[in-house]
C-alpha cells in the first residue's frame, strides 16, 4: 500500500492543501512551523481517528475553524 496524495482542509496551518507523493521513500523537510508535523498528524488522524489522551480535535483544526477534513488517496497492489 502506497500513499499517493493527501488533501487537508482547515488542518493546522493548511487552509486547503494538497500534497502528491512520488513513488519511493519520502522525506518531509522544511523550516520550523512549515507544516511537516501537521501532515503526519493528519495521516494519523485519518487512519486511527482521535485517540484518548493524545491530540485533541481542536488542536488539529486550524485556529478559528469549526470543521476540517483529511482525505488520503492510496495505491493498493497497483489498484487506485
Amino acid at each position: 500500500m502506497n500513499l499517493n496524495k493527501i488533501k487537508l482542509d482547515n488542518i493546522r496551518s493548511y487552509v486547503n492543501g494538497e500534497i502528491e507523493f512520488p513513488k519511493g521513500n519520502i522525506l518531509l523537510a522544511g523550516d520550523i512551523g512549515s507544516g511537516k508535523s501537521s501532515v503526519l498528524l493528519a495521516v494519523d488522524f485519518a487512519l486511527f481517528g482521535l485517540q484518548r489522551g493524545e491530540l485533541s480535535g481542536d488542536a488539529l483544526l486550524r485556529n478559528g475553524s469549526d470543521k476540517g477534513g483529511v482525505e488520503l488517496h492510496f495505491n493498493i497492489n497497483n489498484w487506485n
